[in-house]
């Protein structure tokens, strides 16, 4: 029975925990925050479940204390051992020797003293048996000092100088007994040798029992020493003889070796015992560990809910971040914070008309198809278009959403002054707000993050890793503009998924056709292929810049300059367009006058030669060939009109925006963020527009038209045609000469790029009253009453 009634306080479970020293725990014990006792456990097992813990600790700590303290006074009564056996050793040598020799040898001798010792018996050996032995004994003497420095780490000890000295007084008083000084060299080296394996154990569990033995261990050597000395140091050669025959060395020295090895036994089981507590709290550490792991990624998991961007509201949802996400997005973007909620501002300001790109982004998606194929494995798609679609971006992330939930998804659109760093930070971070879970599941600290943005090629190497890691991903890229930045980012990606060798991705590229890019050559001219109505890009770029003019969205200044750079872009491009129908219109409507007032040098046209003549014009013109080529001519010679808005026309185009914004009823300007022009409202903007851009187009390409067509119809009086086939092969020979990339119309083509930047200008400028009085309109609702 325990005198103290500590099993029955242990078995207490009002007994509070605070009563065992947490510092005397040791590093060995985790207690599991998931421990739980159901409703139907018994009383006797839940009084054992809660005195559990208590058991645990008082019977842990006598093993597992540590030994390194900051406040060493507890560890002092672990080594009294060793503190008494030096002063026994040192007070009953020095009083037998009274020599200041002795004295000095034991309180000043180290490592090395000895060694030298050592090596001199060595030299002066004969024997190759006591060569071999004073070799041995030398090697194992960093072991001694291996094991005993654990007692001056484990507090104020500094005694080892009679350890030192100790063995090297015995080694120089025995060097004349060439016998007995074999045995104690024997002992001395075995003695070390078991204090290599102690050296091991004391290593792999420091603990404040282990001090404690190896202060007894090294007690046992100084008592061993000092009993040599003593035993040289005898006067009588008759007593020395006497005492060796009654007490023969092995019996008189032997039980300090065994001594010794009961300590080390002692710490061998010591260490057998610490090893199973060791790996139990280790399993019960990586439960706990699983356990908490399981329960934030279900938390993170539930705390950041995939929403369809296009739904509303759902970029408010995605703001809501937890804190661990905000601290990430900071460091990714540390330098960068304009850019870091880029994409969020994006999508809340696209959302609003997003469904009127429905259509066109299935029509994309028939030409460029993006989405993910399994059985195709990675693939890269890439297409070039002049002026790429943003809206799509936002499309193709609801779609990749609803078909491909599993698949993490991320999309860049590429601002003009967005650097490679916020490219791929953004995508990251787009990863990691899908799978939230992998920040705890891969071990993401924000040391990682922080050491990722010193540089481009290390952050590249975080994004890799999250593909691979994630099971692969979808990635949309749109950018308008060409730079080096630019150039660098697609080259990335096309290189990437040539060389990629893990879980499949699918990369969607969109860029503007520049021989700067990789990959044009294999790329799909999507420009070649179909075209989005201007009255939806136009309209769209105009009510995005509005709703920035109402501060409707409050978003950065990189976004306000791709909203305008989009107005700017779209309208250009959309010029290109106007200027081929203004030339065809103008060809038809030429060659319909010259036939029938006819020029000089050109006899009047009989009837039948006129219907011949604009049969061949026609069908010149809706030839896919010589139709594409004179638009291509336009596109080309419309390079003259800067890519990139002109920063005195966006200043012209803003105060035009800001008057027109004074004069909105405040009472509709708060419906403009949630309403949508219909088609008809649409049309209707861009025919004023139109208006404002033919002027120029007309300048610009068609003053050499009526001069080039009327050479062609000389050409074509002189040589009479029988049959629309003869005549539609003259006509086209003859239009062709004149419309080709060399011919007279390219070159007779004006220079003056005011001629389209002020038409390009006015139409934005009539495209912003017009977008105004649409959303002023009353809806279906209001105008039934409603």
């Amino acid at each position: 029975m325990n005198p103290d009634g500590l099993a029955f306080d242990l078995m207490d479970p009002s007994i509070p925990t605070s009563n065992i020293c947490p510092d005397e725990r040791g590093p060995l014990i985790y207690h599991s925050s998931f421990d739980v006792v159901t409703e139907h456990a018994s009383t006797g097992l839940v009084n054992q479940l809660q005195a559990r813990p208590l058991l645990w600790d008082a019977v842990v700590k006598r093993f597992s204390s540590p030994s390194f303290k900051a406040d060493r006074q507890r560890l002092t009564s672990r080594i009294d051992s060793a503190r008494t056996a030096y002063a026994r050793a040192f007070v009953s040598i020095q009083k037998c020797m009274k020599s200041e020799d002795a004295e000095a040898i034991l309180s000043r001798s180290c490592q090395r003293d000895l060694a030298e010792t050592a090596m001199e018996l060595l030299s002066e050996s004969s024997s190759s048996d006591d060569k071999g032995r004073f070799s041995r004994f030398i090697d194992i003497l960093h072991y001694y000092h291996g094991v005993f420095d654990v007692l001056s780490q484990a507090g104020d000890f500094c005694y080892l100088a009679v350890v030192w000295g100790g063995m090297k007084m015995v080694l120089m008083m025995a060097k004349n007994k060439k016998e007995l000084l074999a045995k104690i060299t024997d002992m001395l080296v075995e003695i070390g040798l078991t204090l290599s394996r102690i050296e091991v154990y004391a290593k792999l569990f420091p603990t404040a029992r282990m001090v404690e033995l190896i202060s007894m261990i090294y007690a046992a050597v100084t008592d061993f020493l000092e009993e040599v000395i003593l035993h040289f140091n005898r006067q009588s050669a008759f007593r020395k003889l006497l005492s060796s025959f009654v007490r023969p060395f092995e019996e008189k020295y032997g039980r300090a070796m065994e001594r010794i090895h009961r300590l080390e036994t002692c710490i061998e089981k010591d260490a057998i015992l610490l090893h199973a507590m060791q790996t139990a709290s280790i399993a019960q550490h990586q439960l706990d560990s699983f356990l908490h792991r399981s329960h934030l990624q279900s938390t993170l998991n539930s705390a950041m809910p995939q929403s369809d961007p296009l739904q509303p509201g759902a970029q408010r949802q995605q703001q809501q971040l937890p804190d661990i996400f905000l601290k990430i997005k900071q460091t990714l973007f540390v330098g960068f914070q304009d850019q870091a909620s880029y994409h969020e501002s994006l999508a809340a300001t696209y959302s609003v008309t997003a469904r009127a790109w429905e259509e066109w982004f299935g029509v994309e998606q028939r030409h460029l198809p993006s989405s993910a194929a399994p059985a195709q494995g990675t693939r890269l798609s890439q297409g070039l278009c002049d002026a790429p679609d943003y809206q799509h971006a936002l499309q193709w992330v609801a779609q990749q959403r609803r078909l491909t939930p599993a698949i993490p998804s991320a999309y860049l659109i590429w601002a003009q002054g967005m650097t490679v760093h916020t490219a791929i930070a953004s995508l990251i971070f787009q990863l990691l707000q899908q799978r939230p879970g992998a920040v705890v599941e891969y071990n993401l600290d924000m040391d990682m993050f922080l050491r990722a943005t010193t540089s481009v090629k290390t952050l590249w190497d975080v994004f890799a890793y999250l593909m691979k890691r994630l099971g692969g991903c979808l990635l949309y890229l749109s950018i308008g503009s060409a730079g080096e930045d630019e150039f660098a980012i697609v080259d990335k990606f096309v290189r990437t998924v040539r060389d990629w060798d893990g879980p499949p991705i699918w990369v969607t590229i969109i860029h503007p056709y520049n021989e700067g890019f990789v990959g044009i050559d294999t790329a799909t001219d999507l420009d070649g292929l179909y075209d989005v109505h201007p009255s939806l890009t136009t309209t769209d770029a105009l009510h995005h810049v509005l709703m920035l003019e109402l501060d409707i969205h409050q978003v950065s200044e990189t976004i306000q300059t791709v909203l305008w750079e989009a107005v700017w872009r779209e309208t250009r491009y959309a010029s290109v367009g106007i200027s081929f129908t203004r030339v065809v219109d103008t060809i038809l409507s030429v060659a319909e006058e010259l036939s029938s007032q006819g020029t000089e040098g050109v006899p009047l046209l009989t009837d039948d030669a006129r219907r011949l003549w604009m049969e061949g014009v026609r069908k010149w013109i809706n030839n896919p060939v010589a139709s594409n080529n004179v638009r291509e001519l336009v596109q080309r010679h419309l390079d003259i009109v800067p890519l990139a808005q002109p920063d005195d026309i966006r200043a012209a185009i803003s105060r035009h925006l800001k008057r027109l914004a004074l004069r909105i009823d405040g009472s509709k300007a708060g419906s403009f963020a949630s309403r949508a022009m219909t088609e008809t409202q649409r049309h209707r903007v861009w025919d004023k527009m139109k208006i404002a851009i033919i002027p120029g187009s007309e300048a610009m390409f068609c003053t050499t038209i009526p001069e080039l067509l009327s050479d062609a119809l000389e050409g074509y009086c002189v040589m009479p045609c029988k049959n629309a086939r003869q005549a539609g092969s003259v006509i086209t020979k003859l239009l062709n000469e004149r419309f080709i990339l060399d011919g007279r119309w390219n070159r007779s083509m004006s220079q003056d790029e005011q001629l389209m930047v002020t038409g390009i200008k006015e139409a934005i400028m009539t495209g912003f009253a017009g977008t105004i009085d649409a959303l002023s309109e009353p809806g279906e609702g209001e105008q039934n009453g409603e």
